[in-house]
């Protein structure tokens, strides 16, 4: 008796599992994404960045729920948004702190936001309420949305900027520091229908001119962070290390997911990276001195070289997966990528 309960037990939660293991057979995206849920997306819906103390950000949480809504996952949508939403989302504002740190006494030590979350969140909601036809979803992404364009978004010499932030990026002097890597044009552009404000595609317009503009060194690359003056002049950012590097990588695949991507836009990237052929491609360029990493580049930032390759040179690499190795960071770009190349297959 006891034998026959275990198999009805078990058949029950293959089963419950059926729908998911199908959809991983259909395409490298879904299975993709059933090991990034299982590597880290906690029961609750907490998403642990692994090379990062298993910390959880905005960052992460978006990006799961992106990936859950892509692979039609709404179970894995609806725990990662209830965490995120009442674990992290500011009570003075539709925002969110950026961070949360499982090991610290007080686990939100800066209620700052970071806009590329904050985006990433909304852009899922979005993307969730019209697939899944959900009003709440959308009145969400909506309030999201609004405060983005309200707290987040100004003017300097002339140009709309995105702030990373709404504390602690604009001195004195009027000058801002800027994430050329947080203008996420994918969304820009889904902002702009859902919110129907003409300051989305002036965003997306003034975002592409900064970008010609914060092209440094020999290479002519874009640091991660970079400043910009009353007077309109780019600079990679002063107290902060000037490398095309972590975050700067995402740049060429937010440019081809939002179909704005050029060839002489990735002139740049595309130089730099071959001057790397026959060894590793490094982590990092010091923009400024041409130093490198002296480590190579992991799986997730291959993904988007090959990407980026790819739409230039007719090559059509294989869909990239996940490794063994592959970090939050590393696995996140990998299926960002899957997602990408999704939107512009289609």
């Amino acid at each position: 008796m006891r034998a026959f309960a275990v198999r009805v037990v078990a058949l029950a939660v293959m089963l419950a599992l059926a729908p998911a293991a199908v959809r991983a057979q259909d395409g490298s995206l879904a299975s993709e994404w059933l090991k990034y849920r299982g590597r880290f997306v906690e029961a609750d819906g907490r998403v642990r960045d692994t090379g990062n103390k298993d910390v959880s950000h905005t960052e992460g949480q978006g990006l799961a729920m992106l990936f859950a809504e892509a692979c039609d996952d709404r179970a894995a949508f609806d725990r990662i948004w209830n965490w995120t939403r009442e674990t992290l989302q500011r009570p003075d504002s539709a925002l969110f702190s950026w961070r949360w740190d499982p090991a610290a006494k007080d686990p939100i030590g800066d209620a700052n936001n970071a806009t590329d979350g904050d985006m990433l969140i909304a852009w899922a909601l979005a993307r969730a309420a019209q697939h899944w036809h959900s009003p709440q979803y959308e009145a969400s992404a909506r309030r999201i949305v609004a405060a983005i364009r309200a707290k987040l978004i100004t003017r300097v010499a002339g140009r709309l900027v995105l702030l990373p932030g709404s504390q602690g990026f604009t001195n004195k002097e009027g000058t801002v520091i800027l994430n050329p890597s947080y203008y996420i044009y994918p969304a820009i552009e889904a902002f702009h229908r859902l919110d129907g404000s003409a300051v989305w595609t002036r965003l997306g317009l003034d975002g592409l001119g900064l970008l010609a503009k914060a092209r440094f060194g020999q290479w002519e690359l874009t640091p991660d962070w970079i400043e910009l003056n009353k007077a309109g002049v780019v600079t990679p950012a002063a107290h902060l290390p000037p490398r095309f590097g972590f975050d700067a990588i995402r740049i060429p695949l937010y440019l081809i997911w939002g179909r704005v991507a050029t060839a002489e836009r990735l002139a740049a990237e595309v130089k730099f990276w071959n001057g790397f052929t026959g060894r590793p491609i490094p982590a990092w360029v010091d923009v400024t001195d041409g130093k490198v990493a002296t480590f190579p580049a992991p799986n997730g930032f291959q993904a988007i070289i090959d990407l980026v390759r790819s739409r230039f040179h007719e090559q059509t690499p294989p869909p990239p997966q996940i490794g063994d190795g592959d970090d939050y960071y590393s696995a996140s770009l990998i299926l960002l990528t899957s997602l990408a190349r999704q939107a512009i297959e289609h």
